[in-house]
């Protein structure tokens, strides 16, 4: 996956206590370097260390520790300069049986800064905004606060910050402002999709240069959306009886065929809103679609990069055909040459030092291009019937080259326009019986094949065909008509 922006940098935590865990899927001993692979930081969040948290929601525990085969996770620190996140793998639930660490779980340590955000005046008041914008829009029924969402087991339950009606769905609305375990988001998420609910998470402030771990947990995995109520987006919300939305999120673009990305920022309607879930199994909620973004950049910087080629490479063949088609002994080899013999030589094909030289394409490339152009090139023949007698003479070994390129290019009312006829017919069946029979008199040059093929890409195919076959096939052909 491409490195798009600012994205940040990552690496292996120096200091780490678990250097491999066991993939209880395939078997395998998997280091952590092996586990992050050269993926870049949205990546990681996203597509291993939200992924992976999923899964152990599920009860799906296919990384292990090696020693006690409990199920492991990824966490990271960030260094002091913020510069660099460095992962790390470490247990789930810390018992302190194999880490050796003792205190409060997880799960506790937790619950007590969750417990506190909820009671803090700040949360109460995202609540409450959160409440009034869904009373101006008619569309949203049976909305209610800090109020039990039961499980489909009829068992569990789960309390969101704000809950309500849309469009026949329930959708939980839960504030993130406190540091919050990833296990916590994990659980969240499964909860409401298990119980074909929707849950958007709302931020504090739509910054992800400033957003902490547990927020990048859910940017990256909200295909890199982020959204927030606020006094703004309440007074939007009254005036157009809607409910409305602060949103920030990635957005992809190529600059001089390098990928990037710029935030942008946008107050938007709920109504706009996409819920589904990734291609890792996380569900989530966007307004614009990153992954579908850059997609196309990288799309588009593809098309772009071939058309430059292209380019390039229709480039060489013009320089190539005009080298041909002005060819003079008298400067044969000179610096223009050299240049040209450079430039292919960077494409991956070789050309002689001299173009007219012993077991160089000079005679080939006289055939195609005196075929393409209807005339003789680079030398003093008339016309096609006089170069053919030629080259059947001096040069059987181009006469397949001959062959497919006035076929190609539809030459043959101009190869018998002048010379006699009947004379060059008997030339004709001479070296298709020597094609027949597999005379190496008659066998093409094949050393040049690569050449000519990107000479002429539509022709490549035809040219490469092997003559032996090409005639058996003809003879069938005409063995069989009526």
């Amino acid at each position: 996956m491409p490195v798009v922006g600012k994205e940040r940098r990552v690496a292996v935590a120096e200091d780490r206590q678990y250097d491999e865990v066991l993939d209880r899927e395939t078997g395998r001993t998997v280091s952590l370097n092996e586990f992050l692979s050269d993926a870049c930081y949205g990546a990681i969040v996203e597509d291993k260390r939200v992924a992976l948290e999923n899964e152990l929601v599920e009860g799906r525990e296919r990384y292990v520790c090696l020693d006690c085969k409990k199920a492991m996770v990824l966490r990271s620190l960030r260094t002091r300069d913020k510069t660099e996140d460095r992962f790390y793998f470490r247990h789930r639930a810390d018992d302190g049986v194999c880490t050796g660490r003792k205190g409060l779980s997880p799960a506790a340590i937790c619950a007590r800064k969750f417990d506190s955000a909820k009671e803090g005046a700040q949360h109460k008041l995202f609540k409450r905004l959160v409440e009034e914008s869904l009373v101006v829009d008619p569309r949203f029924t049976d909305t209610q606060t800090e109020a039990r969402w039961k499980d489909v087991d009829g068992v569990r339950w789960r309390q969101p910050d704000v809950q309500t009606g849309w469009q026949g769905r329930r959708v939980a609305f839960e504030v993130q402002l406190s540091t919050t375990f990833l296990h916590v988001i994990a659980e969240r998420m499964s909860f409401y999709r298990r119980n074909a609910g929707d849950l958007l998470w709302l931020f504090r402030d739509l910054d992800p240069d400033a957003f902490r771990l547990a927020e990048d947990d859910i940017f990256y995995s909200n295909n890199r959306n982020a959204f927030r109520v606020g006094l703004d987006t309440l007074a939007r919300s009254q005036q157009e009886g809607r409910f409305m939305l602060a949103c920030a999120w990635h957005e992809p673009y190529l600059e001089q065929g390098v990928l990037k990305e710029r935030l942008q920022r946008e107050i938007v309607g709920f109504d706009e809103l996409t819920f589904d879930v990734s291609s890792g199994g996380v569900p989530r909620a966007y307004f614009y679609d990153y992954d579908a973004g850059l997609a196309t950049a990288i799309q588009q910087q593809e098309q772009d990069r071939k058309a430059a080629a292209d380019a390039c490479d229709q480039a060489l063949r013009d320089d190539l055909e005009k080298a041909v088609l002005t060819f003079s002994m008298a400067t044969d080899g000179n610096g223009d040459w050299q240049s040209l013999r450079n430039r292919f030589r960077q494409r991956g094909l070789s050309l002689p030092e001299q173009l007219y030289c012993d077991g160089g394409p000079f005679y080939l490339l006289q055939a195609a291009y005196s075929a393409k152009h209807g005339r003789p090139v680079a030398c003093r023949l008339k016309n096609l019937m006089g170069l053919a007698n030629s080259l059947f003479n001096l040069h059987k070994n181009t006469l397949w080259v001959l062959s497919v390129m006035l076929g190609h290019f539809d030459r043959g009312q101009d190869l018998i326009a002048n010379g006699n006829l009947e004379g060059w017919k008997k030339k004709r069946d001479e070296y298709r019986e020597g094609w027949f029979q597999g005379d190496p008199a008659y066998e093409p040059e094949r050393r040049h094949d690569d050449l000519l093929a990107f000479l002429f890409p539509s022709a490549a195919d035809a040219l490469r065909r092997s003559p032996g076959l090409t005639e058996r096939l003809r003879r069938q052909r005409v063995s069989t008509r009526p």
